[in-house]
């Protein structure tokens, strides 16, 4: 459950995360990168399909889901593929 303070913003479109409110946050606002990241991980952990390869359809006229696709995957490709990427991100 997300804590989203007192009132909750409006959302247009979809989100992929809304920030807590909460006075805990992290330094860095985490992007949709981010999240296709650590989905990743947790897909190849618990040994199930990653979507950072094949996004939803549902997402293909996007350009902003596009972009952290393709970024995601630069991600794991410039590490060696993802066998290596997870070793790296194992460290």
């Amino acid at each position: 459950m997300v804590d989203a303070g007192p009132q909750s913003p409006s959302v247009t479109g979809h989100v992929v995360i809304q920030p807590s409110a909460s006075p805990h946050r992290a330094l860095r606002l985490v992007r949709d990168v981010d999240l296709l990241l650590a989905a990743t991980i947790a897909s190849v952990r618990m040994n199930r399909p990653t979507s950072v390869f094949e996004p939803p359809a549902s997402l293909a006229a996007c350009p902003r889901c596009q972009e952290a696709y393709a970024e995601a995957r630069r991600t794991i490709e410039d590490a060696g593929g993802i066998a290596k990427w997870m070793e790296w991100v194992a460290r």
